[in-house]
């Protein structure tokens, strides 16, 4: 159990943060729009949002996917 404690996690943001920049204008608008943050951030670097905004943005990604989802096997 102490292995797992003390274990370092990978440094992820570089990812985090390419992935975010690498989205497309449209999508990070929409992302930020149904998080009910100003889209007007859509250039803001993925690290400048708080913990929360982040939060939001992943609910509202998630909320998303599932309504595509439930499309998709509508039809």
């Amino acid at each position: 159990m102490s292995l797992l404690r003390n274990r370092r996690r990978p440094n992820l943001q570089t990812g985090i943060a390419y992935s975010w920049a690498a989205m497309a204008k449209p999508v990070r608008r929409h992302i930020l729009a149904l998080a009910g943050l100003s889209a007007d951030r859509w250039e803001c670097p993925i690290h400048s949002f708080t913990e929360a905004e982040r939060l939001a943005m992943r609910h509202a990604v998630l909320r998303a996917i599932t309504t595509y989802e439930r499309a998709l096997n509508a039809v």
